[in-house]
């Protein structure tokens, strides 16, 4: 086990421990956005536990559900696994990086500008959420007082400019207001 300081751009947190599995202290990983397909090429977990960051040396994996199970150094006991339910699970970041021709992690277009055929320019996506269903870009739209949510699938993206760090989308009618918390009228 190694203690490390957390670098924001060098780590991503990818989920958190869910449950320990079975009696060797294997752990339950669930992963936010349900992609688990590139959890065979892990070397290294990061467990953000009790305020502290400890690193692990990843002895085997299996994809689970929404997530994986996986076996760490030092862990040998499921009273051990236990003790890290609830940990936030980081990795290294250049897991996300994809080649040419291939689909794109989504932490490749953080801080990518929204553009909408009507709207215009929406804001930047601050991060990432999931609904069950599809990924949700969260974008930060000036001048909004609560982040806003907008589905992130193939149908909604019309261009997308890496060298300009831009997304264009043709966006439902009323999708952006629907996110926007009402204002409340002050009584009289």
């Amino acid at each position: 086990m190694l203690h490390i300081p957390m670098e924001k751009n060098q780590f991503t947190h990818i989920g958190k421990v869910y449950d320990a599995h079975g009696i060797r202290g294997d752990l339950v990983i669930l992963v936010f956005s349900g992609d688990n397909s590139w959890v065979d090429t892990l070397e290294n977990l990061n467990l953000v536990h009790n305020g502290q960051t400890k690193s692990f040396k990843v002895l085997k994996t299996r994809p689970h559900k929404k997530g994986f199970v996986c076996q760490l150094e030092g862990f040998d006991n499921r009273n051990i696994a236990e003790d890290f339910i609830g940990s936030e699970v980081w990795v290294d970041a250049d897991l996300f990086i994809s080649d040419d021709g291939e689909s794109l992690f989504l932490k490749e277009i953080l801080n990518f500008e929204i553009i909408d055929a009507k709207e215009g320019s929406i804001g930047l996506i601050e991060s990432f959420s999931f609904n069950g269903m599809q990924d949700l870009l969260v974008i930060k739209k000036a001048g909004a007082k609560a982040p806003i949510e907008i589905p992130f699938i193939k149908e909604f993206v019309t261009k997308l400019d890496n060298i300009n760090k831009k997304i264009y989308m043709e966006l439902p009618e009323g999708l952006i207001s629907i996110n926007e918390p009402e204002e409340k009228s002050e009584k009289e």
